[in-house]
């Protein structure tokens, strides 16, 4: 069916991915979707993963991505991580952005993109959202994919840089400003919190909003490379990473401690659970797309085509809302 109003109303169409490492793997079944179904993309904000899986659809490199993700296993997802002397995180970051090396040619500028694409990083000081909208694609997508006490921030211009998704998982404030008129947003922290947490989360609306308004940063000068925050690699490393990134779903006994990892990793999405759900309280999108990922881990790459079917199922879910909310209108 043409609806003639969006011949009038000419609005744009913006999608938000969400934080939430592996999980992301559900942002490529989304954008599948959206093209199976003929819904253009005109703008694209992401944190951490959905900027990577962001960037790498702006590059035109998504299909290929996702292929050799699905050939990984565990032994090659240890590969991509290079671990130093643990002071301000486990993991260097250099392995990693390699691999997008092999997507993403090298010296990409943001601004160049074919798709307007911004990409959200958190400043360690301030607290603040940095948002990427010129300059280095891949000094960007390192800043964003900070995990903290996982990955070594960097610095840019004095700034030291954290993961996208401690200060916004969810940045639908974000692609509001570069405005779009119809969004879509990809929440992959839909459910991590326990009742007790939601009841929390809903009575502190209120105190919190102020932190959500704030002003993002907006980088002055991008195209000064990030410089990496340099650190002594210690030996033995790997092997310990190894067992602590092993993402298997063990089962243990209730007194028993979870690894270092395993702590960071659930403290890590409860923290996004809470953010988001701070954003879509004064932030709806047009239409909201939640994967069931709950028990997927951060790091569980290598179960990538599960992750894929449960981003395929919330897009089925999701698709008459598409077509009435979305599609007529773009």
């Amino acid at each position: 069916m043409i609806n003639p109003l969006k011949y009038i109303v000419k609005r744009k169409m913006g999608l938000v991915l969400g934080s939430g490492g592996a999980k992301g793997m559900a942002h490529v079944a989304v954008i599948e979707c959206l093209r199976d179904m003929e819904i253009p993309i005109h703008m694209i904000v992401g944190s951490s993963i959905g900027s990577v899986i962001g960037a790498l659809y702006c590059c035109g490199s998504l299909d290929r991505f996702k292929s050799d993700v699905l050939k990984l296993d565990k032994r090659g997802l240890i590969s991509f991580f290079d671990p130093v002397f643990p002071r301000s995180g486990f993991v260097q970051g250099n392995s990693m952005m390699d691999l997008l090396g092999r997507y993403i040619p090298d010296g990409t500028m943001i601004e160049d993109l074919p798709i307007p694409l911004a990409v959200c990083a958190t400043e360690y000081e301030s607290g603040m959202t940095v948002v990427f909208r010129s300059g280095r694609l891949m000094d960007a997508l390192r800043a964003s994919i900070s995990i903290p006490g996982i990955m070594v921030p960097v610095r840019f211009r004095g700034s030291l840089l954290l993961d996208g998704g401690v200060a916004n998982p969810l940045p639908v404030n974000i692609i509001e400003k570069m405005g779009a008129g119809i969004i879509v947003a990809v929440n992959l922290h839909p459910g991590v919190g326990s009742r007790r947490l939601r009841s929390f989360v809903k009575s502190e609306m209120h105190r919190f909003k102020l932190m959500m308004d704030a002003e993002e940063i907006s980088p002055i000068d991008n195209e000064t490379p990030v410089q990496k925050v340099k650190e002594k690699e210690g030996r033995r490393w790997l092997e310990t990473v190894a067992h602590w990134l092993r993402t298997e779903r063990i089962k243990r006994p209730r007194d028993e401690m979870p690894s270092i990892i395993d702590v960071m990793s659930k403290s890590f999405d409860i923290m996004e659970y809470v953010n988001t759900m701070l954003m879509l309280k004064y932030h709806r999108p047009t239409v909201l797309i939640e994967p069931e990922v709950f028990n997927y881990g951060t790091f569980d790459f290598n179960r990538s085509g599960e992750i894929l079917i449960e981003g395929e199922r919330a897009c089925r879910r999701a698709r008459g809302t598409l077509l009435r909310r979305v599609k007529l209108w773009v």
